[in-house]
Formats: structure tokens, sequence, C-alpha cells
């Protein structure tokens, strides 16, 4: 598996770096083993990690502690799959796939683009990084219950086209589940409802294309499953407090010109 990688900030307690995916890799990798305490931020799809025996999906909704004591295992990352990278100065917690918060999400993407403008000096860079570290909960504890194999199953299905308008029971359908079950074991093992779930992906999603330039609001909202214009900036004001349209001005804020 061949990742492009490339140094975006360096210092001794924390670095940022990118990696993208040069070709898919359908099947489970070679074990790695990195060389010390990292956080990887999937940025805009989503794959299968599997430490042991338990694989889990990981999305642009999740971050993955990654610990040199313990190998890991990559399958189903597309061609173009990029992540963002924290190298850290020590272990913080147990390898496995935690939870990444909306507004620690928009800052990632906030320092990311002032760094690329050089309009952000190494001391914020820091405490920027360091904060969506800290933001991040402890690693989750995988069971091996049938129910928590249908909550897998069932983020993997949303993470795979979070566009999709899908009802509960066309998801619970779609993981040979009840939808009873699936949406109370759901929200009790990730902390969210099937919808919020999906909405986090979107935004994650919609940020990501705001930094890399996206100048249609409108084909923004379509491409992410919005019924319109208005709908979608509805939710992202609910989510960042900021319209869409002010995200990628304020985004765009520390860029030369």
């Amino acid at each position: 598996m061949t990742y492009l990688r490339s140094v975006l900030f360096e210092s001794e307690s924390v670095g940022c770096h990118m990696a993208t995916l040069d070709a898919a890799e359908p099947s489970w990798s070679a074990p790695y083993r990195v060389q010390g305490p990292r956080l990887l931020l999937p940025m805009n799809q989503r794959f299968e990690c599997r430490f042991g025996a338990s694989a889990f999906v990981c999305d642009p909704a999740a971050a993955l502690w990654l610990s040199p004591d313990d190998p890991y295992q990559l399958r189903r990352p597309l061609g173009g799959q990029r992540s963002v990278i924290l190298t850290l100065s020590e272990d913080l917690e147990p390898a496995g796939r935690s939870h990444l918060p909306l507004n620690s999400q928009a800052i990632l993407h906030q320092c990311l683009q002032a760094n690329a403008a050089r309009a952000i000096d190494a001391l914020e860079m820091q405490e920027r990084l360091l904060e969506v570290v800290q933001s991040v909960r402890p690693a989750d504890r995988f069971g091996t219950s049938t129910i928590h194999r249908a909550v897998e199953r069932a983020r993997d299905y949303i993470a795979a086209a979070p566009e999709r308008s899908d009802t509960l029971d066309g998801v619970a359908r779609a993981v040979h589940c009840s939808a009873f079950h699936l949406a109370r074991r759901f929200r009790t093992h990730t902390g969210m409802s099937l919808h919020g779930f999906r909405n986090q992906l979107r935004m994650t999603l919609a940020l990501d294309r705001l930094r890399e330039g996206e100048r249609s609001i409108s084909a923004l909202a379509i491409d992410l499953g919005f019924a319109s214009h208005a709908h979608f900036t509805v939710a992202f004001r609910r989510a960042f407090g900021v319209a869409p349209s002010q995200m990628r001005t304020n985004l765009e804020a520390r860029c030369p010109h």
C-alpha cells in the first residue's frame, strides 16, 4: 500500500503530515507498526482497520489512535483517500478508533489552511493541533456481539455513501438487523443517532470540499444529499455556528492574495 506523504508542520511535541493513498487496496495490507504515537484523521473516505482480531470501520467522523506497541492492518481504502496524521511525543491513549468532534474538525481545517498560507506561527499551530488531540475521547472498546457487528456494518454502509437518503428501515435491512435494535445499539456504541452520524460525515466532507476550494454551495449541497441550498445551510449553521459561505470566507481569509 503506497501513500504519498507530505510534512505540513513539525515540532518536538506534535507534527502534522498529510498521507494520500496512491492506489486502492481491496485486501488486508501487511501489518504496519508506527515508529511513534500517532493520531490518524481520515479526511474524505472510509476504510477498514484491524488490530489483532478486532476489525472496524474508520471514516471521516473518526480518529484512529496508533501506538508502536500495536501493529495494525488496513483494507478497502480507495485511491485518493487522504488522512491527516498527527505525530505525538508520547502515547496518550491505547490504540483504537475514537470520535473527532465537529468543532475540532473545523479547527483542524482552519489550521491546515492557515499553515498552507504561512499565516500561522509555530506556537499557535502547536496549541491548535494539541487542542484537536485533546478533544478526542479515549479509544472504543470493541465487543463481539451480533448487535455490535450490526452497528459496524451500519457505520460502514452509511460512510460508503453519506449522500444517500436512507430510512432507518432501509439501513436496518441492509445490515440484517431490526430497526429497533439497530437504533438503540448504534446510539449506545457510538453516542450518536444514525442521522447524527450521517450528518457529521456530511459536515466533515463539506469542510474538506470548502477548504479544497469548492465555489458552488448549491452543488455541494446536492452532492452531500441535501434537498436544497437552504436545507444544507441550516444544517451547516447548526453544526458550526456560521453559514457555509462564511466558513469558506473564514478559510480563505488567511490565504495569500
